[in-house]
């Protein structure tokens, strides 16, 4: 996962095949060094990210997300994904424990999205 400060948002994307342990890592490096230099929004780019998540894994990482927002303070998150593995799963297990985050498969509704928070 990389990190790139934009004007208003931080963008992370992600490459490569999903590695729990690695990833999980770099997830929480996300919260915090977004947190330190002053950002409250990301946008997650999960499009050229190889993973394949059942039910039971994404309300897992659905939960864990939601834990770092609490645990490192709240961020706004929009994911950047491709149709065909995009679900409104993860969306309504983290929307509906109180965290703003919102899938999306076109970067400039994302980028809107997330502006309208700042």
């Amino acid at each position: 996962m990389s990190f790139e400060q934009k004007k208003d948002y931080v963008y992370a994307k992600t490459i490569g095949v999903y590695k729990e342990s690695e990833d999980f890592e770099k997830i929480e490096e996300l919260f915090i060094n977004s947190k330190q230099y002053g950002y409250s929004t990301i946008l997650v780019d999960i499009r050229d990210l190889n993973y394949n998540f059942d039910i039971p894994k994404r309300f897992f990482l659905s939960e864990y997300w939601v834990k770092l927002c609490k645990d490192l303070g709240y961020v706004t998150t929009a994911v950047l994904g491709n149709e065909e593995k995009m679900d409104r799963f993860s969306e309504d297990v983290i929307s509906n424990r109180g965290v703003t985050f919102k899938l999306f498969t076109d970067e400039k509704k994302a980028v809107e999205w997330l502006k309208s928070f700042i």
